[in-house]
């Protein structure tokens, strides 16, 4: 526990994180099915099935 707070930097913390295609697909499929309406000062959110 005590490496995750220190402060110096490993070689491997230095590479960088890829979500996997997985996560891509989920998020992009969320994106897909949220709406969002403004009307007047309100909005309205609603998730499509």
């Amino acid at each position: 526990m005590a490496k995750i707070y220190s402060n110096e930097v490993s070689e491997l913390s230095s590479k960088p994180v890829k979500p996997s295609a997985k996560t891509i697909k989920s998020i992009l499929d969320f994106s897909k099915a949220l709406s969002i309406v403004r009307y007047k000062d309100l909005q309205f959110d609603s998730i499509q099935n």
